[in-house]
């Protein structure tokens, strides 16, 4: 089935009204900051694990020593978000790799400048996960034709992901009825039987998970065990302005993911800054694979899923396009 792209479209077209009705420069100062001088970058984000990286690179000063103090801001789902980053109100967003190809694909001006996760490819033991109710029917993603699945945006990165967990699976997603929740309300949905099945990730998975329901796909490891389910990314301009900031950002950012997968403990310590979570559950749930690096074959591979899904026009343009910044270094 192939799905219209006219929300894609819409949203590109807003973003880019936006960026031309504003009258801030997201990428000024060009040059680097006086020693002396701190520089505020504003994150835009959603509260999943990865974001732990962050607030470990400023507990260990990472962000510090390159001159810059970390201001995040969450919402709900990084392709709502987009505006904003185009706005200036962010300069730098985290987000799902989808969301990301899939606004370049429909004409902003994104690219991609860092990995923010990758699945661990471990099929039961992953960050990631379809969680359905004790006594539910449905024992894995071909099951899941003719129910109601959340995910926490349409069209966006579960949506992709799971689709192509359904067809190896040997069903057919084109008979999913998805349902757009955020991860904070997904539980409460699944417990009152408003919906069949929450695709949700860490720390929420850990969360449903201990309140007894069940894990029935690992929907990264299925579509793929070498995908990057995350991004750090900015726009056009600022790569044109503001190269230093990124460069900046970038390092500190690598040594934060360093000490991420040498310290799981400290990443599960972060999670209490963005989120209220029972410690026995943070004990528990499954960290981020925060191996650092991204390339064209990562961006190649989530393009092609988001293609398969009917989410992506021209996947072989959106991959090099995306990759720009970083397939230049």
């Amino acid at each position: 089935m192939k799905r219209s792209l006219n929300a894609l479209a819409g949203l590109a077209i807003a973003a880019l009204a936006l960026t031309a009705c504003s009258s801030g420069d997201p990428g000024s100062p060009s040059a680097s900051p006086d020693a002396e001088e701190v520089r505020t970058v504003n994150i835009g984000a959603v509260p999943v694990v990865d974001v732990a990286a962050l607030y470990i690179g400023q507990n260990e000063g990472y962000f510090a020593e390159e001159g810059l103090e970390l201001n995040i801001e969450f919402g709900q789902g990084s392709a709502a978000m987009i505006p904003a980053l185009m706005n200036g109100q962010y300069d730098i967003q985290y987000g799902g790799s989808v969301n990301l190809l899939q606004a370049v694909g429909s004409g902003l001006p994104l690219v991609a400048i860092a990995a923010g996760g990758r699945t661990t490819g471990v099929e039961g033991e992953d960050h990631g996960g379809v969680v359905v109710a004790s006594g539910s029917d449905i024992q894995s993603a071909k099951d899941l034709e003719g129910k109601a699945v959340a995910v926490n945006a349409l069209r966006g990165l579960h949506e992709v992901f799971l689709w192509r967990a359904i067809k190896n699976d040997g069903g057919d997603p084109t008979k999913v009825n998805f349902v757009e929740l955020g991860f904070a309300d997904m539980g409460p949905a699944l417990a009152a039987g408003q919906i069949d099945a929450a695709s949700t990730a860490e720390p929420f998975l850990g969360i449903l998970l201990s309140e007894g329901n069940r894990l029935v796909s690992s929907l990264y490891v299925e579509a793929d065990p070498d995908l990057v389910t995350a991004m750090y990314f900015v726009t056009d301009e600022t790569v044109a302005k503001d190269r230093d900031l990124i460069e900046r950002f970038n390092r500190a950012l690598e040594k934060s993911f360093a000490y991420a997968d040498g310290h799981p403990d400290a990443v599960r310590a972060e999670l209490t800054n963005f989120t209220k979570i029972d410690p026995a559950v943070i004990d528990t749930m499954v960290l981020t694979n925060f191996s650092w690096g991204l390339n064209y074959d990562d961006l190649l591979l989530i393009a092609d899923l988001a293609a398969d899904a009917g989410t992506l026009e021209d996947p072989e343009a959106a991959a090099e396009k995306t990759g720009a910044f970083v397939l230049a270094e």
